[in-house]
């Protein structure tokens, strides 16, 4: 079964951009880490997409170590699939 969750959260690309620029890495390489392109990251920071799959958000903090659950509150922690720990960057 799938289920959607929708949430509207303006400013997370913004922090999402700030985490990648304090990480030292391009969107090139943010993007690598989170399995995605370095273009896709760019769109996910600047918000300019319609919505993002949780699991390809997640993926993209995870990348530079932004805290999720400080911008959508700590329920997310406890969706399941959703992991918000560094171990997938490996």
């Amino acid at each position: 079964m799938k289920v959607i969750i929708e949430v509207e959260q303006k400013g997370l690309g913004d922090a999402l951009k700030k985490a990648r620029e304090s990480s030292g890495l391009s969107l090139v390489a943010a993007g690598s880490l989170a399995g995605m392109s370095g273009a896709n990251f760019n769109r996910i920071e600047n918000e300019d997409v319609k919505g993002v799959p949780l699991a390809t958000l997640t993926r993209a903090a995870n990348a530079v170590n932004l805290d999720l659950a400080e911008y959508l509150g700590k329920w997310i922690t406890s969706v399941p699939g959703v992991d918000l720990t560094e171990d997938e960057k490996g």
